[in-house]
């Protein structure tokens, strides 16, 4: 397993047995510190990351890799497998909305984020927010602008707004940009014989992206660099609203599916 530690760390930590009963020490330390109660859980969990040992391992028959590249850190795929791990002392809905928000730190100011996570994981998870996070949404974005252009003109809908957005950002299609990526990455297919847009693990999704961010900067100029930001931080915030929104319409019916029997015994009283 790959230490996601500092350099002097690695080399004294370089036996893998030793790493994971570090982790399983971490864990153990969570379960303890965990509580329920307003955000604290929260924080405990960041300060766990801080001292996570492992930037990827097996558990429960998956693989899950929390450092891409050695530069883009998740720390929600980390976090989930933490909590997973805490017998669900915060309720899966609770842990669901919190991870799925897709904000920059976590609901958290900045210094307080890079403080419980500490400085490396910090500009790691800044690599992965903006590496494929932003990414994601941009590849999205320039998608749906094809879309509303074919709209506009008249023309019939197709499955190709996907591919032409790869096109248009990356310069080739999905298919063949995946075949080079599997060559540099040494990346092999999850079962021969697959389709490409069906093979892959989320960790190598995860890892394509990062390498096509990668791969557009490289061809970029600056200015263009700021727009295709710019643009994946805007559809990035709109697909928050969104769910926000839809989070507040989701509690509204709970709410009312709640109070509806007490006022019916109310009137029948």
């Amino acid at each position: 397993m790959t230490p996601v530690v500092s350099n002097e760390k690695q080399e004294s930590e370089s036996d893998s047995g030793s790493l994971t009963e570090e982790a399983k020490a971490v864990i153990s330390r969570l379960k303890s510190d965990i509580s329920p109660v307003g955000d604290e859980w929260k924080l405990a969990v960041l300060e766990t990351i801080a001292d996570w040992p492992l930037a990827q391992e097996e558990f429960e028959g998956e693989q899950l890799d929390y450092l891409i590249g050695g530069e883009a850190f998740d720390w929600r795929l980390l976090a989930q497998r933490l909590l997973g791990d805490c017998d669900s002392q915060i309720e899966h809905e609770v842990v669901w909305e919190w991870l799925s928000e897709p904000v920059l730190f976590a609901g958290f100011e900045e210094p307080e984020f890079m403080r419980a996570v500490g400085v490396d994981k910090f500009r790691a998870h800044l690599s992965y927010f903006y590496g494929v996070t932003v990414e994601q949404s941009l590849l999205a974005a320039v998608e749906e602008e094809i879309t509303h252009r074919r709209v506009a003109a008249g023309r019939q809908l197709s499955d190709r707004s996907l591919e032409l957005a790869y096109e248009t950002l990356y310069g080739n299609t999905r298919d063949q940009l995946w075949e080079v990526f599997k060559v540099e990455s040494g990346t092999d297919a999850a079962r021969e014989g697959w389709r490409h847009r069906d093979e892959h693990s989320l960790a190598a999704e995860d890892a394509f992206t990062y390498w096509l961010f990668k791969l557009r900067i490289e061809r970029s100029d600056p200015a263009k660099i700021a727009s295709d930001t710019r643009k994946g931080l805007s559809k990035l915030e709109r697909m928050r609203q969104n769910n926000a929104r839809r989070i507040m319409v989701v509690q509204s019916d709970k709410m009312r599916i709640q109070t509806r029997p007490r006022r019916a015994r109310k009137a029948k009283a």
